[in-house]
C-alpha cells in the first residue's frame, strides 16, 4: 500500500503496511463525490485543532494517521483509500484533537462525500 501526497512538493509515494492510502490535495475535490467510495472531503468542524484521523482497520487495530499536518478549525482537505481487499463500508473512525479529546463514530464511506468533525462527534453524508 502507498501513500500518495499531492501539493506544492512534486508527487512522491511512500511504502505504508498499512490497508489504508491518503490522497491530499492543495484544494477540496470537486464534482459528485458520493459515485465515488473511496474518496471524500474531510472537514474540521469543531474549535479546535484536529492533529490525528484514523480507522479501525479490518483486525482491530488503528490505521496510520491519515493527516499529513494538523487541521485547524474551519479547514478540511479530500482524503481517499483504495484497497481491493477491504470492501467494508461502515469503519469505526477516530478524531484526535490537539486538547487531546477524542471522538469516534462508525461512519459509512460508500457513497460518502462528506465527513465533518465537530466539538461533539463525527458525521457523514
Amino acid at each position: 500500500m502507498t501513500l500518495t501526497l499531492r501539493g506544492a512538493t512534486a508527487l512522491r509515494s511512500l511504502p505504508l503496511a498499512a490497508l489504508l492510502a491518503a490522497l491530499a490535495l492543495p484544494a477540496l475535490a470537486e464534482g459528485d463525490l458520493h459515485a465515488d467510495n473511496s474518496m471524500f472531503n474531510l472537514f474540521n468542524d469543531s474549535s479546535m485543532t484536529m492533529v490525528e484521523f484514523r480507522m479501525a482497520m479490518p483486525d482491530g487495530t488503528q490505521s496510520h494517521n491519515w493527516l499529513e499536518t494538523p487541521v485547524a478549525a474551519g479547514e478540511g482537505l479530500t482524503l481517499e483509500f483504495t484497497d481491493p481487499l477491504d470492501t467494508r463500508c461502515e469503519i469505526k473512525s477516530r478524531a484526535i484533537f490537539d486538547t487531546g479529546m477524542v471522538l469516534e463514530s462508525l461512519v459509512t464511506y460508500c457513497g460518502t462525500a462528506r465527513v465533518l468533525v465537530t466539538d461533539t462527534g463525527i458525521t457523514f453524508d
